[in-house]
């Protein structure tokens, strides 16, 4: 009894035109193989690109933001609130 190692074009479907189409189909597959084992250890390397543009840096709140708000006194429901969260 022999064991024998399959062909390469052995995993290749049946395709018309003979082996030398099933060598480029071959060859095809590999490069595809190999360009994108090579794109993602580039992005393991150089990490996703930083956007265009970068947000708007925010100096203070908008008004009418409740950061803004806290100067004004409170109304007699925020009172009883914060005696009742005060203990």
């Amino acid at each position: 009894m022999t064991i024998t190692s399959p062909s390469s074009t052995q995993f290749l479907p049946d395709r018309p035109g003979g082996p030398a189409v099933r060598a480029l189909a071959l060859t095809t597959r590999g490069l595809r193989f190999a360009y994108r084992s090579l794109v993602c250890f580039g992005w393991l390397w150089i990490g996703p690109m930083p956007p265009d543009e970068f947000p708007p840096v925010l100096d203070a709140p908008p008004p009418g933001h409740p950061e803004r708000l806290c100067r004004a006194p409170l109304t007699e429901v925020e009172r009883a609130l914060d005696r009742q969260l005060r203990g």
